[in-house]
């Protein structure tokens, strides 16, 4: 057989066979990707860590090390390659490999590939990949235990290693999560075979655009062997480009750059803004001896973070395509303390979540990882802009040269893979590091050397790297922060962007968040039980209670379940049903976040960004998400769906006065009628006005203030709430209710209506018939995953609502009501 050796790279996977030594000396199947502590649960060596108090059980594992091993064979065109490299996407994290018994790879980090050249080792037929991974803890005990002083690291519960490995550091333990230090090969593995050069990396990024042009920058890293001429086509269907240019490249690393012109370019937008407008280029590169296509999808965009000084300090403003954009949204964690286990779908229907909540950013959080390019697809397709941590966080880092040079290495490799997405609004150096020196206690028991460290860090490394890389960001040295410049204070309200945690950690009430607003309030929370299908995944019927020791082991914040009752009673009665307590608390969690979003969102332009803590979850536990780790959404989420639509109605309680407030997120106006309407819990109406109101486009204005008293006269106001709405065209854009008391002093009498659930062509509905005053319509699916089209909800006497469930999976034998459970206030506190 004849064998053309001059041909495309050939790319073969290694991720099937592996195998890997348990801690008897037995060889055992092996997932790649994967990690250790999800093939010892595969094959039953450990419990399920997230039940019961497991975790606590299993913290041997990263105290071991582990070994794994591959055999496989190697035949027909790959030997015949001049160049045969093993890559390892992502290694977790301290491991040298050896193939066929000779070392080729010593790693370090597990945010970067790791490569070798192995064309000298690798033999026709059967060959050994062997990885040796060592214990991430016990691997820098040395270092730590030789220091005059251990590096702060305020959530790492394995010793205080964390700052010395660059690993995820929410692997260590976080006040919302396990501590569970994986070790394994937690990315794709493969041999990519080529002859005398391939393509390493395409990137698109957008210099400039306007309605009429848009100006790209291409840039095509090749890695050669040879000195050569290739020719280089560029094509795109859509904005008709085909381009081909010649250029001669060198032995080593050749960055080719072309710019491209685009003519009346259609832009990619922020969810709610315009459309996600994608252009995919294909470029093929070509030899006389071979070829390589490779493919790019990108949305052309041009992005600002301004930052204008005014009377009140500097604000911090996301501008998108020219307009200011009000950013709306959450901060999301790793989906799964194990991250191999967090698959496509799981992606998918999380940024759904986001979108259907009327999201328009997420910021991936320092303390986690990298995400994949499926979560960045997911986001540009969707129009979920990004704002990207870099993997630092709540510590302070040495600045070894290793481990200097690590970073580098991380850095460049994480700015390359990911400065072609429109997401991508900016990056962001750390999280609250520079707040743990200068508020947090660090910086009087440490000496001058380590925060020396950190600016060597965050105000040389990474700023110099990003500036070589991607020009077209922006740089935010740390999360909260004030200044480009290395602070001298902590975050200052005013200036940059504020993480407000008055409210929990210091007890403070919820009225404490329209006190504190900021320019860009990127942090801020309130705790909540998960949901009552997610607790059983856990724990036991007989052991679930508020007080239970398997339930503490599922809360990590150090303030503890104690805090998150102490909040919700002060807000609603608590009663000895744990799962009507388990809904208060997320009923209290989403007044919360709902009464500080409306204050952050009536305060645009000064405060132009408004992101709670947090999205999602990483395992079962009590935390600030607002969707659970089974994917339920809580309270929160359904309260979301509303206080984050463009059009907000807000009411602001001002003593003998309540406020109305519209705010607009869209730079259109609008012409609408609002009503406003006050009613007795038994349906009679005691005010009613009608206004019609012109809302200019971007803007928060008031558009009434009312006396009290004109709202509800001489009745008692335990009995009566007021519900705004506004409507344009017969459609209604927003909607709100007050109330005068808290809802423990409201007087709620047991609620009568009538129900029915009807199927039409694999549509599930509920028609909910109020027959009297119904509080807070509270609906759940039982195991049946989810999303109500309403929820939470009020409805006043002769109200009708039909109400869609949309269930995750195709359901073929929902046909009985009783799959539902209707909840309400009443029932829920007494």
């Amino acid at each position: 057989m004849k064998i053309n050796r001059y041909k495309s790279p050939i790319k073969k996977l290694l991720i099937d066979g592996w195998y890997f030594l348990d801690n008897k000396k037995n060889w055992r199947k092996a997932t790649v990707p994967g990690c250790i502590h999800t093939d010892l649960l595969e094959h039953q060596m450990i419990e399920d860590p997230f039940y019961g108090e497991n975790e606590a059980s299993i913290q041997w594992i990263h105290e071991l090390d582990w070994n794994y091993r591959l055999i496989f064979t190697i035949e027909g065109e790959i030997s015949f390659k001049e160049n045969i490299i093993l890559c390892f996407d992502g290694i977790d994290t301290f491991a040298d490999v050896f193939l066929n018994d000779e070392k080729i790879i010593a790693a370090n980090n597990m945010f970067h590939p790791w490569k070798a050249s192995i064309k000298n080792q690798i033999k026709s037929g059967t060959n050994e990949i062997m990885v040796k991974f060592r214990s991430p803890t016990k691997e820098v005990e040395d270092t730590v235990d030789s220091l005059e002083c251990k590096l702060p690291a305020e959530n790492d519960r394995a010793g205080k290693t964390s700052p010395f490995v660059r690993k995820a550091p929410y692997h260590y333990g976080w006040d919302w999560g396990p501590c569970f230090i994986t070790s394994g090969i937690w990315k794709n593995v493969y041999i990519l075979a080529y002859d005398f050069w391939h393509v390493e990396n395409l990137s698109i990024t957008t210099i400039y655009c306007s309605e009429d042009k848009a100006k790209l920058n291409l840039e095509l890293l090749i890695n050669s062997e040879i000195r050569k001429e290739v020719t280089v086509n560029i094509s795109e269907v859509k904005s008709k480009t085909n381009i081909t240019i010649t250029r001669d490249i060198q032995v080593g690393k050749n960055k080719l750059i072309k710019k491209i012109e685009i003519c009346k370019p259609k832009l990619w937008w922020p969810r709610g803004h315009g459309e996600q407008n994608l252009y995919k280029f294909n470029v093929l590169v070509k030899s006389e001896s071979c070829t390589q296509t490779i493919s790019r999808e990108i949305g052309i965009r041009h992005v600002v973070i301004d930052r204008p000084i005014d009377a009140r300090g500097q604000g911090f403003e996301i501008h998108v395509n020219g307009y200011p954009i009000y950013s709306k949204g959450a901060n999301w964690i790793p989906a799964d303390s194990f991250t191999t286990r967090i698959k496509a779908t799981k992606y998918q229907k999380l940024i759904d979540d986001a979108c259907n909540a009327n999201m328009n950013t997420l910021r991936v959080w320092g303390g986690g990882i990298y995400e994949p390019d499926i979560f960045y697809e997911l986001c540009d397709k969707k129009g979920i802009m990004i704002w990207q941590d870099f993997m630092f966080a709540c510590s302070m880092y040495p600045s070894h040269s290793q481990f200097l040079h690590s970073i580098k290495k991380e850095v460049s490799y994480q700015i390359n893979r990911l400065k072609s997405y429109a997401c991508i609004i900016l990056w962001c150096g750390n999280n609250e590091v520079a707040s743990g020196w200068l508020k947090w206690g660090w910086r009087e028991i440490l000496p001058q050397s380590v925060w020396d460290d950190y600016k060597k860090i965050f105000h040389d490394i990474i700023p110099f790297i990003c500036n070589q890389y991607d020009k077209s960001r922006f740089y935010w040295p740390s999360s909260p922060g004030h200044s480009l410049s290395i602070p001298n204070e902590d975050q200052i309200y005013g200036r940059g962007d504020n993480h407000y945690w008055g409210v929990w950690h210091e007890g403070k009430s919820v009225e404490a968040y329209s006190e504190n607003i900021g320019r860009f309030m990127s942090e801020y929370g309130m705790q909540s039980l998960p949901n009552i299908v997610t607790i059983d995944n856990f724990v036991e019927k007989k052991y679930q209670t508020i007080d239970s020791d398997i339930l503490k082991a599922h809360q990590k914040a150090s303030l503890g379940i104690e805090n998150l009752i102490n909040y919700t009673k002060q807000y609603y009665r608590m009663n000895n049903d744990f799962r009507s307590n388990i809904i208060l608390t997320q009923l209290f969690q989403a007044e919360a976040i709902k009464f500080a979003v409306e204050a952050h969102r009536r305060s645009m332009p000064y405060c132009m960004g408004t992101l709670y803590w947090q999205f999602n979850d990483c395992w079962p536990g009590i935390s600030w998400s607002s969707i659970d780790y089974s994917g339920f959404w809580k309270a929160i989420h359904y309260y979301a769906r509303n206080f984050f639509r463009p059009i907000l109605l807000s009411f602001y309680d001002q003593k003998d006065y309540i406020e109305v407030h519209v705010v607009n997120d869209m730079h259109k106006s609008l012409f609408a009628r609002l009503e406003l309407t006050s009613h007795k819990f038994d349906g009679d109406t005691i005010f009613q006005e009608s206004l019609n109101v012109k809302i200019k486009p971007f803007s928060s204005s008031m558009i009434e203030r009312i006396k009290k008293t004109t709202l509800v006269g001489n009745n008692d106001h335990s009995k009566i709430y007021t519900r705004a709405t506004i409507s344009s065209e017969d459609k209604l854009l927003a909607f709100n209710d007050i109330f005068l008391e808290k809802p423990k002093f409201r007087d709620i009498k047991k609620p009568k209506y009538d129900y029915k659930l009807i199927i039409n062509n694999d549509r599930y509905f509920l028609v909910i018939s109020a027959v009297s005053f119904i509080h807070q319509l509270c609906l759940s699916s039982g195991n049946i995953k989810g999303i109500f089209s309403e929820n939470y909800i009020n409805m006043i006497p002769g109200q009708v609502v039909q109400i869609e469930f949309k269930p995750d999976h195709n359901i073929e034998d929902l046909v009985e009501p009783l799959a539902f459970k209707i909840d309400t206030l009443y029932e829920l506190m007494y």
